[in-house]
């Protein structure tokens, strides 16, 4: 099964560099959705799933507007707690903010989730699409969600570092998924960076990127 990862386009809270997770419902901008474009060359029988956030809907519909999307609840941004909607300037100092950079973003953020329960909650949302695409016969699945969904979901398919899928707005990853007949993953034979909802970008983000020998999905 192919499956593409896409981050939602730009927000005014990536404008800013919030953590704007999933307690910030906001729309796009005008410069994120006129950066974006309709992925023309999207299967027809293609199944698509959504983050339940604006940011996330209103992406899929620009891109592929001719797919209804489902949305799936635990594919939502991580709960940044104290931390949303601010950013590093403004939480340069703070006690709760530095133990967690120390951490290595590891601990728990306060009143929010930690990197291993958010993925966690985001790698069983994406077995559950893989598995509702699998039991509709696809062999193409798109999921339109945000930055630590791609992250969380391409550490676990990889085993490389969480903090080396960081996509750019609008972009993310294609992956080769093997599939068994129950719709379970059980390996993730290749991935290149994908940049298909892009109208245009200078920041190099290229395809292919990584076939790995041995594949860590768990």
């Amino acid at each position: 099964m192919k499956c593409y990862l896409i981050r939602h386009g730009q927000t005014m809270g990536n404008v800013l560099l919030n953590f704007n997770g999933c307690r910030t419902d906001e729309p796009l901008t005008e410069e994120g959705r006129a950066a974006l474009k309709k992925i023309d060359d999207a299967a027809e029988d293609a199944v698509l799933f959504a983050s339940p956030m604006k940011r996330a809907i209103e992406t899929a519909s620009i891109m592929l507007p001719g797919h209804e999307p489902t949305v799936i609840e635990d594919l939502r941004e991580m709960d940044f707690g104290y931390f949303e909607g601010k950013n590093h300037k403004t939480l340069d100092g703070d006690p709760g903010y530095q133990e967690w950079l120390d951490s290595g973003g590891a601990s728990k953020v306060p009143g929010g989730e930690s990197i291993a329960e958010f993925q966690y909650r985001v790698v069983g949302a994406f077995r559950l699409a893989v598995k509702m695409a699998s039991e509709k016969g696809a062999d193409t699945m798109y999921i339109v969600a945000h930055g630590g969904t791609l992250m969380a979901v391409m550490n676990m398919l990889t085993g490389e570092s969480y903090y080396e899928f960081n996509a750019p707005n609008g972009a993310g990853y294609c992956t080769e998924l093997e599939v068994d007949d129950a719709g379970n993953v059980l390996a993730a034979t290749s991935y290149d960076r994908f940049c298909g909802g892009l109208s245009a970008g200078s920041d190099g983000w290229r395809p292919p990127q990584y076939t790995p020998s041995g594949s860590p999905v768990r």
